[in-house]
C-alpha cells in the first residue's frame, strides 16, 4: 500500500472514533493506538517503550488516557526528537442535521466535495487527526526500520488540548523522567494544521514559537440594597460593566511581538452572582477575559488588571454620584448618596485577610468546601471559590478582587540568543529551501502558532516568580486546576509546528487539502527530523 492509501485510511479511522473533548470517547484514539503498535514486534520486546498514563480531568469524575511512544535508533544514543499531537475533537453541533455523519469522511466528503477537489471533510480531519497519523506513521516505520534516523523518536499522543490540555500537562512527568534518566531532547514538533494558526491564511507554515494566554478575572462585590433605595447601594454590575467596556479589546492592553499583534482582551463571561430573583440591587457579579500573551508575565498582567479595576470602580462612583445628583434636581426625595471609594485586592490579598479571620482554619475550611464543589467546569469552580473567600475576608463593599482563571498557556518563541534555538531556525530554514527545491513550494516562516497549542507546556521557559504569581492568584491551584511547573522548567524545548494544509478548523466545512498534506507532508517531516539531528548540537 503506498504512502498515500496508508495515511488516508489511518485518517479515516481514526476520524471514525468521536473523541470529542470530556465526551466519553475522547481517549478512545489512545487505546486505537496503544493497540496498533502494540502488534508491531519492537513493541512486542519493548513492552515499557509504551507508556499509558492516566490523568485526571478537572471537574470531571473521568479519567483521561495519554499515550507515550518511544522508539530507538539502531545505533545507542541520546539525542532525541519529541514528536506531539493531540486527539481530541471540537463537538459536531454545527453540523445541525449532517452530525450524524460528522465522523464518516467518505459520507460527509461526498456530500460536501461538491466541485470534485482533492479534499476530505469531516470532524478531525484537519485538527488534527491527519496530523496525528502521519507522526503515527513515522513511530511505525522506524520501529521497523531503525536506521531511518540516527536520533530516537519519543511521541506523546495526549487528549484535551481543546479544553485546558489536561492530557500533555499529565504527560509532563513522564518528559521530565526520561530527561533526567540521559534522554536529550532537541527539539519538539508538533503537527497543528498551519492554517489554524494563522487564521485567514491558506498554504503551507510553519511555526517557530506560540503565542501564550492567559485568563484575567474580576470579582466585584458592592453594596446591596432595595432597588427602591438605589441610592444606598453600590451597584456590582454597573461595576463590572465598566470593566468590561473599558477592557474589551483595548489596544492598550494587547502584547505585540516583533510588529504583530493578536487580539486584545476578550470577555468570555460576566454576570451577577444571585441564587434567585429579588428586587435587589446586585452586591456580587463577576466577568472574565481571554488574553494572549507574548511578553506579558502573569505579573505584568495584574498589573494592569489592577488598574482596570480602580478606574472602573472610581467611574461607577462617579457615575451614581451624578445620577443621584441629577435626579434630586428634578425632585427625587430618597436618601442622599454616600458610598466610599472602592478598593482593589488581588485575590492573594483577599487570602491572607480571611484568613486572619480564620486562623490555623482557613485552608482547612477552604479545601473542605472545594472537595464539596460539584463536578463541572473549572471556570464556575473557581468562581465560586473566589465567592467564597470574599464571604470569608468579611469586608464591607465595594470593592474588587483581582484573579486568574484556567487555563494558562506560556507563550515561547524560538528566536532567542540559545544555541539549539538558533540551530534550530536554520534547519527550519533548510526545511523551507528543500520544500522550494523538491517540490516548487514556498512556505510561510511565522513566528508563533497563533492557534494556542500544547506546544506551550514543553517549550516554556518561565521564571518561578513568574509562575508565582499565577500560584497564589488562581483560585483552587492544585485542587481544580495546576500545571507540573518543575516538569515543564525542566524540559523548555525548542519549538517547531509543521502541519497538513487544509480549512475551517471547528466548523462545519472543515477539510483536508490530500496533495501537500499525505503527498509532501510525510516526507518533509522526515526531512526535518534528519535536519534536526544533523543541526542540533
Amino acid at each position: 500500500m503506498i504512502r498515500r492509501e496508508r495515511l488516508l485510511k489511518m485518517i479515516e479511522e481514526l476520524v471514525s472514533i468521536p473523541s470529542v473533548t470530556e465526551s466519553d470517547s475522547e481517549s478512545m484514539p489512545g487505546i486505537w493506538i496503544k493497540e496498533r503498535l502494540e502488534k508491531l514486534q519492537y513493541f512486542i520486546d519493548r513492552r515499557d517503550h509504551l507508556i499509558w498514563i492516566e490523568t485526571p480531568l478537572e471537574g470531571s469524575c473521568e479519567k483521561l488516557g495519554s499515550l507515550v511512544v518511544r522508539v530507538n535508533a539502531s545505533v545507542p544514543t541520546e539525542r532525541t526528537i519529541l514528536l506531539i499531537g493531540h486527539y481530541d475533537v471540537v463537538g459536531v453541533s454545527v453540523y445541525g442535521e449532517m452530525a450524524k455523519i460528522a465522523f464518516d469522511v467518505k459520507k460527509i466528503t461526498e456530500l460536501l466535495n461538491r466541485d470534485n477537489e482533492d479534499v476530505i471533510y469531516g470532524r478531525g480531519t484537519m485538527d488534527m487527526k491527519c496530523g496525528l497519523a502521519i507522526e503515527l506513521d513515522i513511530i511505525e516505520e522506524f520501529a521497523a526500520d531503525r536506521e531511518l534516523f540516527d536520533v530516537n523518536i519519543v511521541a506523546a499522543f495526549v487528549g484535551d488540548e481543546e479544553n485546558a490540555s489536561a492530557g500533555m500537562r499529565g504527560v509532563l512527568p513522564v518528559l521530565r523522567k526520561m530527561k533526567e534518566s540521559g534522554t536529550d531532547f532537541l527539539t519538539v514538533i508538533n503537527t497543528e494544521p498551519g492554517e489554524a494558526g494563522y487564521s485567514g491564511e491558506s498554504g503551507p507554515a510553519v511555526f517557530l514559537g506560540t503565542l501564550g494566554k492567559i485568563m484575567p478575572g474580576f470579582y466585584v462585590r458592592g453594596c446591596a440594597s432595595h432597588v427602591g433605595n438605589y441610592y444606598t447601594g453600590f451597584s456590582s454590575a454597573l461595576a463590572v460593566s465598566r470593566i468590561v467596556s473599558y477592557a474589551e479589546g483595548n489596544p492598550h492592553l494587547a502584547d505585540p511581538l516583533n510588529g504583530k499583534c493578536e487580539p486584545s482582551w476578550i470577555c468570555l463571561d460576566m454576570s451577577v452572582i444571585k441564587k434567585s430573583y429579588s428586587v435587589t440591587v446586585p452586591d456580587r457579579a463577576y466577568a472574565y477575559f481571554n488574553a494572549f500573551t507574548t511578553t506579558y508575565t502573569p505579573a505584568d498582567v495584574m498589573a494592569h488588571m489592577k488598574v482596570i479595576a480602580e478606574y472602573a470602580l472610581d467611574q461607577t462612583l462617579a457615575q451614581l454620584t451624578d445620577s443621584c445628583m441629577s435626579l434630586v434636581a428634578i425632585g427625587y426625595q430618597g436618601k442622599s448618596f454616600y458610598v466610599p471609594r472602592g478598593k482593589i485586592y488581588t485575590l492573594d490579598e483577599i487570602k491572607e485577610i480571611a484568613c486572619s479571620n480564620f486562623a490555623e482554619n482557613f485552608d482547612e475550611e477552604l479545601s473542605v468546601y472545594i472537595e464539596s464543589l460539584p463536578p463541572g467546569d473549572m471556570r464556575n469552580r473557581g468562581l465560586a471559590i473566589v465567592d467564597k473567600i470574599a464571604d470569608m475576608a468579611q469586608i464591607e463593599g465595594p470593592y474588587a478582587i483581582c484573579f486568574f482563571l484556567p487555563p494558562w498557556l506560556p507563550f515561547r518563541t524560538d528566536f532567542t540568543e540559545d544555541s539549539r534555538d538558533i540551530q534550530t531556525v536554520a534547519a527550519v530554514r533548510s526545511v523551507k529551501d528543500h520544500l522550494v527545491e523538491k517540490y516548487g513550494i514556498e512556505m510561510k516562516e511565522l513566528e508563533l502558532f497563533a492557534g494556542l497549542c500544547d506546544l506551550s507546556y514543553v517549550g516554556a521557559r518561565t521564571e518561578p516568580e513568574e509562575t508565582n504569581v499565577l500560584e497564589k492568584n488562581m483560585p483552587g491551584w492544585g485542587q481544580i486546576y495546576s500545571i507540573p511547573i518543575e516538569d515543564m522548567q525542566c524540559l523548555g524545548l525548542p519549538v517547531i509546528n509543521l502541519g497538513p494544509s487544509g480549512e475551517d478548523a471547528h466548523k462545519k466545512t472543515e477539510r483536508l487539502r490530500l496533495g501537500y498534506s499525505l503527498d509532501v507532508l510525510p516526507e518533509l517531516l522526515r526531512y526535518t527530523i534528519r535536519k534536526i539531528s544533523e543541526t542540533v548540537k
